[in-house]
């Protein structure tokens, strides 16, 4: 191609991992470089850091559609968005960059929310979301400081599904309460170091104990054996609750059982009754092929008082649904997801986010 009479070059490749937006921005650093014009595109859930960030690495354009509906390519964003969510004519190459790895990403609203609070705070810096299937390569190849194969000014990362425990084998340094719960939810580049800690232990707790009020003696039934249940198990523990685990698998749970020490029972028909809070932290509910999925039926939860779910897309799950009918009061995953967020941004700034900012970002998402 680049030895064509053409002015402007165009390469748009189907990406399957966040890794694979490398060679993208290689290219865009060699045409550059060779005083040429080239539009370059990753395609799919795992391109868009090359669609918000390719122009202010010498991209000729990027491209947006005026709605969800008018997508030409997988992983093209609204127009709007680009320019109102990630201020995409602000970013150079000097804007700190923070991100969302985890697969899938497409359902999350954390780039709303960090990068209102950036614009809020008035930083040159921009919230991306990363679809990661390796995070080990990841990690390597685009984070850490002695090793990324691109010269960017990556400051910081939220850590999802399914890598909360798989990134703490690439850290240098991890909180205690972090190393003790098994997950990792946000890192901080700190000079040549990746440091760990665990933001879900507070955004579990504050909107819990705001709600139910005292926590002590309560008694807690935690669905799930993952990341989020590992860090609800935790947070109840140093309230003094008394909490049970109730899983699908108990032989896939062994590890996190023999871990928290707590009574673990099968989830199948099992009855929470005599529980004072029922809490999902498994993904059951998830916008998409889960979205009509729960681990709960409302005859399951009669008398509980509480049922909480850490899922937060859709705001009305199916579990919350199930709990209403079965006359518990409800508390929703966004205010987990907004109080451990305010967390990450402290984390990684040093600063007071305007929370208040970020809770409207999240509800307009919900809007849209």
């Amino acid at each position: 191609m680049s030895v064509t009479p053409a002015r402007i070059l165009k390469i748009a490749v189907q990406a399957v991992d966040a890794t694979d937006c490398l060679p993208i921005f290689h290219l865009l650093d060699r045409a550059q470089n060779e005083g040429r014009e080239l539009i370059g595109i990753a395609m799919g859930q795992a391109g868009i850091a090359t669609r918000i960030l390719g122009p202010s690495r010498g991209s000729y354009l990027t491209y947006g559609s005026l709605d969800d509906e008018s997508a030409t390519a997988p992983g093209q964003l609204i127009a709007k968005d680009l320019r109102e969510v990630y201020r995409i004519d602000q970013i150079d190459r000097q804007t700190q960059i923070f991100g969302l790895m985890g697969r899938p990403i497409g359902h999350s609203i954390s780039p709303q929310i960090h990068n209102a609070a950036f614009q809020a705070a008035g930083m040159n810096a921009v919230y991306v979301p990363f679809e990661v299937g390796d995070a080990g390569q990841f990690l390597l190849r685009m984070v850490r400081p002695d090793s990324r194969e691109m010269d960017w000014n990556l400051r910081g990362l939220s850590v999802t599904a399914p890598h909360k425990a798989a990134v703490i084998r690439s850290l240098d340094w991890i909180e205690p309460a972090a190393k003790e719960i098994g997950a990792v939810n946000t890192i901080v580049v700190q000079g040549s170091e990746l440091r760990g800690y665990n933001t879900d232990v507070s955004g579990f707790i504050s909107p819990l104990r705001k709600k139910f009020g005292s926590l002590k003696d309560a008694r807690c039934a935690i669905i799930g054996a993952g990341g989020g249940a590992r860090a609800a198990m935790w947070a109840l523990r140093n309230e003094n609750a008394r909490g049970e685990l109730f899983v699908r698998d108990v032989a896939r749970a062994r590890s996190t059982v023999e871990q928290v020490g707590l009574d673990c029972h099968l989830l199948t028909s099992a009855s929470f009754a005599g529980f004072d809070i029922v809490i999902n932290a498994t993904p059951l509910g998830t916008l998409g092929d889960q979205q009509d999925d729960t681990p709960a039926a409302a005859e399951q939860l009669r008398n509980v008082r509480l049922a909480y779910d850490l899922v937060y897309n859709p705001l009305e799950t199916r579990f919350l649904h199930e709990a209403r009918a079965a006359g518990c009061e409800t508390l929703s995953g966004i205010e987990m997801l907004l109080a451990q967020a305010v967390e990450q941004f402290k984390l990684w700034t040093g600063r007071e986010p305007q929370v208040e900012v970020m809770r409207a970002a999240a509800l307009d998402a919900f809007r849209k």
